[in-house]
C-alpha cells in the first residue's frame, strides 16, 4: 500500500516538473495539450529549448544598433 502511495507522489512530482520544464522550453502547445494528455509533457520536457523567435532576434538587432 505504501509503495503505491510513493509511486503516486513520484508520478505527480514528475508531471509537475516536466510540465514546468515544457513551458520554460517555449513549447506552449505541448504544455496546454499536456494538461489533457500528460505524455506530451514528458516529450516536451525531453526536447531541447526552442530557439529565439523572430521578434526576439529583431529586438536584439535593434539593441545592437543603438550601441
Amino acid at each position: 500500500m505504501l509503495g503505491y502511495v510513493a509511486l503516486g507522489i513520484i508520478y505527480i512530482f514528475l508531471l509537475i516538473f516536466l510540465g514546468v520544464k515544457t513551458a520554460k522550453n517555449g513549447r506552449w502547445v505541448l504544455f496546454v495539450l499536456g494538461i489533457f494528455i500528460p505524455l506530451l509533457w514528458i516529450i516536451g520536457g525531453v526536447l531541447p529549448p526552442r530557439g529565439k523567435s523572430r521578434m526576439d532576434a529583431l529586438y536584439e538587432q535593434r539593441e545592437k544598433a543603438r550601441d
